[in-house]
């Protein structure tokens, strides 16, 4: 049994408070890209099993999300469930803001639930996805979101726009820390909501929603603002760092110019396909 992870973009991310448990309380929203996936199989193993291929994840085989995941999902199924092999081949690159980890944690809950027959309901795989990363949740709902609190807490991205748009991802040689994303962020509460500007026409977007860790990981990794600033040049109507990872992309209306994406920085993964805005 296969299932395809997809990657996932934020329009728009708000640093609102933090909190006494040392989180943040955040207002953003996901939309999955449907061009972009990883690729996990399950089967049956005399033991359990994990292989990873593709790009390469950092650490240790055991702390991958995937092995959480199905530690997690055994531990609420009483240790009853059959061992299991999960063959992962990563296509979306790590560290990137685009979700790869939390998606292929959420769908290897998903897979769990379904290969080997748990039928643990919704509200059970959500409080299992939500111990294991914020952004897990979002990815066992899927498509469109607005997330609250840590970005567990979601609600969904009421139609507005129904746009069909071209997006270009564009992944520097950069590596970005959590510590990274929030050191000297400045919590800022009293805004606009995210979900009301996200009914503004989208060429307003541009100067209406923002990504609060642009303000302080584009002083210190250059590169991202330069490829924000091309994606412009490029045609886009609005662009944006994705998360708080080095992923950054465009929404065009039509295709990314390709003389202005031929001046990206060297060495930068990109991919580009069709989306759709609510």
């Amino acid at each position: 049994m296969i299932f395809f992870p997809p990657a996932k973009i934020n329009i728009g991310l708000q640093i609102l408070r933090k909190r006494d448990d040392g989180y943040h309380d955040l207002e953003l929203s996901f939309l999955e890209v449907p061009f972009l996936h990883d690729a996990l199989e399950i089967s049956r193993a005399e033991n359990d099993e994990f292989l990873c291929e593709g790009i390469p994840v950092p650490g240790r085989k055991e702390d991958n999300l995937v092995c959480k995941a199905r530690d997690a999902m055994r531990e609420s199924s009483g240790n009853e469930s059959p061992a299991i092999r999960l063959h992962l081949l990563k296509n979306i690159p790590t560290g990137s803001g685009l979700g790869g980890g939390s998606s292929d944690a959420a769908y290897t809950i998903k897979a769990i639930n379904e290969f080997t027959r748990l039928e643990l309901t919704d509200k059970v795989l959500s409080g299992i996805a939500a111990q294991i990363g914020s952004d897990c949740a979002f990815f066992l709902q899927g498509h469109a979101c607005i997330g609250y609190g840590r970005g567990e807490q979601l609600e969904h991205w009421k139609p507005c726009h129904r746009k069909k748009l071209h997006l270009s991802i564009v992944v520097p040689e950069v590596s970005i820390s959590t510590a990274d994303a929030y050191s000297g962020c400045q919590p800022a509460e009293g805004r606009p909501h995210l979900a009301d500007l996200l009914q503004e026409d989208i060429y307003l977007w541009k100067k209406l929603i923002e990504n609060d860790f642009e303000k302080t990981l584009f002083p210190k990794f250059p590169v991202l603002s330069q490829i924000k600033q091309r994606l412009y040049e490029a045609g886009a109507v609005y662009a944006s760092l994705s998360g708080s990872g080095s992923a950054v992309f465009g929404l065009f209306e039509h295709e990314a110019d390709p003389a202005a994406m031929q001046k990206m920085p060297s060495r930068c993964f990109i991919r580009e396909g069709s989306i759709a805005i609510p």
